[in-house]
């Protein structure tokens, strides 16, 4: 692949969401050579693509590491034109990146997603989660099932969370007040100039951290931020909380995504996509660890949990519940069945 090719898109899956497409277009420049670089700024996450020549080809922004990836794929112009203008959709735009930072900042959306999915559970309401075209789009209600904003269609599930409240000034002070004087490990990255290195390798993401050039941590993970969080462990950085939760989630995980070759966020947005489909809803709250709860007409049936996201929540809530139930699957097409003579 030349700096000036762009991937196939026969090789992309659209049901796979804004996620899973960042991440098989990340495997394939990666294939070629190509890494993506990333690093914490007050407003989010600035990226870049990086050939095998240490030149840049391509810049994103966005609030966290793997939207700014996706839209420096966009940049370089790697992504098929029709496919991009779907994409550019969901990426954040500028006031809402100023708005979610004044909540947390420097790339931190998680732990604020899920004080925003519990100040909305604590007042009565609660959130749902659905696909929405490319994109995932979050929908607070308040305590008589009435949209409490604009739903907002994201990234990702966490992404849409923390938009979504940005707009809500009141929401938005808030969580700010719960987070002011905490610690945050993209602050202190962004201080110390560490640098994240991403590429795809041997079915799984791979992240270095990088400091006045040495690697200061290396880990490898089913997404980019899972990848990223567990380099941040490796080189000493995060919360002691944080990390056990990491490690006892990824512990008891059922279904390792990388022994299927698919990124997390890539089968996530397939169940949502067919709950979609036959209209299985998604309730998202927030317990030890982000928590959906399955929901078909008034009745639960299926619960799963996640750490970074909730689109591993999904997955998880397959693999742990009735998968008929969830999915509703269509009888079988096709099959040639013959009468006996």
């Amino acid at each position: 692949m030349g700096d000036n090719m762009r991937v196939s898109s026969s090789i992309l899956d659209l049901a796979e969401g804004a996620c899973g497409i960042c991440h098989r277009v990340l495997e394939e420049l990666s294939n070629h050579g190509i890494n993506a670089e990333s690093s914490e700024f007050f407003e989010g996450v600035n990226a870049r693509l990086v050939n095998t020549l240490g030149e840049t080809i391509g810049k994103g922004r966005d609030i966290t590491w793997a939207p700014a990836i996706l839209k420096a794929q966009i940049d370089a112009d790697i992504i098929p034109e029709d496919i991009a203008a779907d994409l550019e959709g969901v990426l954040t735009k500028r006031a809402d990146l100023r708005r979610v930072a004044g909540m947390s900042g420097y790339g931190r959306v998680v732990t604020s997603a899920g004080l925003i999915i519990s100040h909305i559970w604590e007042n009565g309401g609660y959130v749902e989660v659905k696909r929405d075209g490319i994109g995932v789009r979050a929908i607070f209600y308040d305590k008589d099932g009435d949209e409490i904003s604009n739903s907002v269609t994201g990234f990702c599930p966490v992404c849409a969370i923390n938009i979504s409240a940005g707009r809500v000034p009141s929401i938005r002070r808030k969580i700010a007040e719960k987070l002011r004087g905490s610690k945050n490990t993209g602050k202190i990255k962004h201080e110390r100039g560490i640098l994240n290195r991403i590429k795809w390798k041997n079915r799984r993401i791979y992240t270095d951290l990088i400091e006045d050039d040495k690697i200061i941590g290396r880990n490898w993970g089913c997404c980019i931020a899972y990848s990223t969080v567990r380099a941040e462990i490796a080189a000493g950085l995060g919360s002691k909380k944080w990390n056990r939760i990491f490690k006892h989630y990824c512990d008891q995980c059922p279904l390792k995504h990388c022994w299927i070759g698919k990124a997390m966020g890539a089968l996530g947005n397939k169940v949502l996509h067919r709950m979609k489909n036959v209209n299985v809803r998604e309730i998202v709250r927030m317990e030890d660890y982000i928590t959906v709860d399955i929901m078909d007409n008034n009745k639960r049936v299926g619960y799963g949990i996640g750490s970074l996201c909730s689109l591993s929540a999904s997955v998880n809530a397959l693999m742990r519940s009735d998968a008929i139930k969830i999915l509703k699957p269509t009888p079988a097409e096709g099959f040639p069945y013959k009468e006996r003579g």
